[in-house]
């Protein structure tokens, strides 16, 4: 979930080939082999927004490689697909622009994997265009529009199922509880 600099939060407007028409996202992707779901965090929301946090502004992170916060983490041992996996997603770096919203597990009947949710707050451009409605992201191919929404206006598409997919509007309300209930310094 990224909120922007001047406080507003950036969301696409596209169409999804299995939702009836436009729906609310927030940024989002895979996270490629070999790399820690922070660093995934950092990498999408840079190809997909052009956007980062102000310490990444300075050069302080390895954002494209996605490998610069990929220390050594505690590994939970957990077996996933025959290998074993750290559902650890905490911000490893230090960055307080950055804040870990949980791991969840998606399809748990299924067995399905884990979705890594992040706050980025105060995000600023990272390359020429970045954050604006004329930034066109790497990615999807899918048309996607560019929206900055307030908070009321979150509250609102929450609210009236904008953001159709259940984990987007399980984000958005991860992200605004969190905000909501004063926890932006922790």
């Amino acid at each position: 979930i990224v909120l922007n600099a001047d406080g507003k939060f950036v969301v696409f407007e596209q169409r999804k080939y299995a939702i009836d028409g436009l729906t609310y996202s927030p940024v989002g992707g895979f996270i490629d082999d070999g790399e820690f779901p922070y660093d995934a965090a950092k990498r999408e929301v840079l190809e997909e927004l052009g956007l980062g946090s102000p310490r990444s502004s300075k050069g302080g992170d390895e954002i494209e490689s996605g490998k610069g916060s990929a220390e050594k983490m505690e590994t939970k041992g957990e077996s996933v697909g025959g290998g074993t996996w750290n559902p650890d997603g905490s911000v490893t770096d230090g960055d307080p622009d950055w804040v870990f919203l949980g791991t969840y597990r998606t399809a748990a009947n299924r067995g399905g994997g884990f979705i890594y949710l992040y706050l980025l707050k105060n995000a600023v451009p990272l390359v020429q265009g970045g954050g604006t409605s004329r930034f066109k992201g790497s990615g999807d191919d899918e048309g996607q529009k560019i929206l900055f929404l307030s908070e009321k206006e979150i509250f609102e598409a929450i609210g009236q199922a904008r953001f159709q997919e259940v984990k987007w509007a399980a984000a958005m309300s991860l992200a605004m509880l969190h905000i909501r209930e004063g926890l932006m310094s922790q």
